[in-house]
């Protein structure tokens, strides 16, 4: 049996579709549970129960265990224990810095590129942001948020820096998602409102303080350490490129 946390009850209705048994497939089924907390830091991964509980076959499972290791969401303990990543203090305050950092560089890069449809696309989904927050829709807010971040980071036109944010903020996510209970649900609807705005504006230094002030003091968990932390966070201008000038 996988043991955790949880009572076992808790992964049971873990299923992946019957018609398409893949690796792909476990892996975003496995994904998910990490990442909404069904599978909660520091479980244990046992191959035989696990793939049990899912319905497929060994093959497929270890695959998307060693996808997940990738991503750093199963971390290997020794030769035969696997289990669910524990994010430290440390490791929460690191994830901070390179979201800064990687926010920065790819919405000051992003402002002159933005189109009035991608301005529209970014309004309609703050609009989705306070109709959740009225509804008291937390997973709804949390993929909304999730959706306006990389959609205002994907004009940046930096394929690699997009990769970069992609395989940091799935942790990033985790650490939101473990935290997100502890603050109830908030109308976030606002600060994305004025981050688009000083993106638009495309002043640099105002972009990186913006993003400092979105990433660090949005939100009320560790609320004295991320003060501390976007006291000290590098203040950064990345110049455009000279098509862009």
């Amino acid at each position: 049996m996988v043991k955790s946390a949880e009572p076992a009850s808790s992964v049971a209705a873990l299923r992946v579709p019957q018609k398409v048994v893949l690796s792909e497939s476990t892996y975003d089924v496995l994904r998910a549970a990490i990442l909404d907390g069904t599978l909660p830091p520091g479980t244990r991964i046992v191959e035989e129960a696990l793939a049990r509980q899912l319905g497929v076959s060994r093959a497929p499972l270890r695959e998307a265990i060693w996808l997940l290791k990738r991503d750093g969401l199963l971390v290997e303990e020794s030769a035969r224990t696997t289990r669910v990543v524990q994010l430290t203090e440390d490791d929460v305050h690191e994830l901070h810095m390179i979201r800064t950092v990687l926010e920065t560089l790819a919405y000051q890069q992003a402002s002159p590129r933005l189109r009035p449809s991608d301005v529209a696309g970014l309004e309609d989904l703050i609009d989705q942001m306070h109709d959740a927050s009225v509804a008291g829709d937390a997973r709804r807010i949390a993929e909304l948020d999730y959706r306006f971040h990389r959609a205002l980071c994907e004009p940046c036109g930096l394929p690699r820096v997009m990769k970069a944010w992609d395989e940091q903020h799935v942790l990033f996510r985790m650490w939101l998602n473990m935290v997100g209970p502890t603050l109830g649900v908030q109308d976030i609807a606002e600060p994305h409102r004025v981050l688009l705005d000083v993106v638009l504006a495309g002043d640099a230094e105002a972009i990186s303080e913006q993003v400092i002030d979105h990433v660090y003091l949005v939100g009320g968990v560790m609320s004295d350490q991320r003060r501390r932390w976007a006291a000290q966070q590098p203040r950064l201008c990345f110049p455009q490129s000279a098509g862009d000038a």
